[in-house]
């Protein structure tokens, strides 16, 4: 479980043990700093102020006993510490620190509760020979060309342990499910959830032969079965608002998976009009035709899952389904507070410095997290990200031997712990709550 000393080892092997072989490996001159010294410019200085130019880390770097000009730091966003610092990521990633299961009954009943998913960066057209994008005449969600150069990130994110496997990159135009999150087998107990872009009857075979609980919502035209009569779920749905519908059954044309469980709720018409204006937004900016079923189904949650029924009930299956959003507020994190997808450079090589530097800074956060609150499982992580962000020239002290880093990560843990914690709320409760409720008297 994280401690201190396992989060200061790691941070001094990851910068200073491993930062320097990889450089030599590929071939990257020292100028004027240290490895090390550079990595803790970059990743530090991008961390306490992600809108910093080449000036601004150069001020920052007083806080590591450095002093530099901003030609002395502009001269190294170059190809090659690009490469470098995407293999540090890559080095550091392995890493892999957990911290005391939450106090969530709920999630206690698993190994783990492990949401994936992914995000994509447009990068500048120059990168497109590093980070093939989509490009051609698509437009994104947001009305803009899609880029001929994007970065894929991909993220396996423990809700129980708070375990972060990833960031993971790829190129923006690669499937999810080409991660190399494919290749890490999850343990047995666990319960995986995912949106319907990870839906693969194969997959989803696989993590049942393994012992692994899914719970997906339901893709429309996935076959189902029931009592083997093949099911036609529109005459089965519930047609009255709130209610609700279980029937165990299998999946796939071959009845690939067996033993699922198929909930359904009928959802208000707001809500429903609201899904179907979101696909048709989706089917024009993808330029792709409109599913009369997917429009039609928009009036239910259909949920599917292999976790029995004496585990998990409706509601909790509810709940814990909407407990996936805590891996898009981790993206959403990463973007707003560390502004992973903004730079102030049309430099293409510094672009994709200060994008690594920020996966790097992101990954540290995340371990700083686990030790100064993950024990509350009402945590704010954009209000506890604020905080860290601030000490950052703290734990640039520590690392730089100004002061002991251990001393230095518990100054920073103090002044975090008890005051960001979401309050209850009498309205809109937050996921913590909602599945603490959801635990019921058997779990509690």
């Amino acid at each position: 479980m994280a401690s201190i000393a396992q989060v200061s080892q790691a941070m001094r092997r990851l910068f200073e043990e491993e930062a320097a072989p990889l450089a030599r490996e590929l071939g990257l001159r020292q100028r004027g700093m240290r490895f090390h010294e550079l990595a803790y410019l970059l990743v530090l200085g991008w961390w306490h102020r992600p809108q910093a130019g080449p000036s601004a880390l150069a001020r920052f770097g007083g806080t590591l006993g450095l002093r530099l000009t901003k030609q002395e730091v502009d001269c190294h966003f170059t190809a090659l510490t690009a490469q470098w610092l995407l293999a540090v990521l890559r080095r550091g990633v392995q890493v892999l620190i957990s911290a005391h299961g939450v106090s969530l009954p709920l999630l206690q009943q698993f190994s783990a509760v492990l949401v994936e998913d992914g995000s994509t960066i447009s990068l500048p057209a120059a990168l497109a020979s590093v980070w093939r994008g989509c490009g051609g005449t698509r437009t994104t969600s947001s009305g803009q060309a899609a880029s001929a150069a994007a970065l894929k990130i991909t993220v396996r994110f423990d809700l129980l342990g708070g375990q972060l496997h990833g960031p993971h990159v790829q190129a923006g135009r690669q499937h999810e499910l080409r991660s190399v999150l494919r290749e890490e087998r999850m343990p047995a107990g666990s319960l995986w959830l995912a949106d319907l872009g990870y839906w693969t009857l194969k997959w989803l075979r696989q993590l049942s032969q393994q012992g692994v609980y899914f719970l997906l919502r339901y893709k429309p035209g996935i076959v189902l079965w029931y009592e083997q009569q093949r099911l036609d779920l529109l005459a089965v749905l519930p047609q009255q608002v709130g209610a609700r519908l279980e029937l165990l059954v299998g999946v796939g044309a071959s009845q690939a998976i067996t033993g699922c469980r198929l909930l359904a709720e009928r959802v208000p018409e707001a809500v429903a009009l609201a899904r179907q204006e979101r696909y048709r937004e989706y089917a024009r900016t993808h330029q792709k035709p409109l599913n009369p079923l997917v429009l039609e189904l928009a009036h239910w949650t259909l949920v599917v899952t292999n976790v029995p029924a004496a585990r998990l009930s409706f509601e909790q299956a509810f709940a814990l389904l909407r407990a996936r959003w805590q891996i898009e507020l981790l993206f959403k994190l990463w973007k707003q507070h560390a502004l992973l997808d903004q730079w102030s450079s049309g430099k293409p090589w510094r672009i994709l410095c200060e994008v690594y530097a920020k996966l790097l800074a992101m990954l540290i956060q995340h371990w700083v997290l686990l030790l100064a609150c993950w024990e509350d499982p009402h945590r704010s992580l954009s209000s506890v990200a604020e905080v860290v962000r601030e000490q950052v020239p703290l734990l640039a002290h520590g690392l730089v031997r100004h002061l002991p880093l251990q001393r230095a990560l518990r100054l920073l843990v103090g002044s975090v712990q008890g005051h960001c914690s979401i309050p209850a709320r009498t309205t809109r409760p937050s996921t913590s709550r909602r599945l603490l409720s959801a635990a019921g008297p058997g779990l509690t």
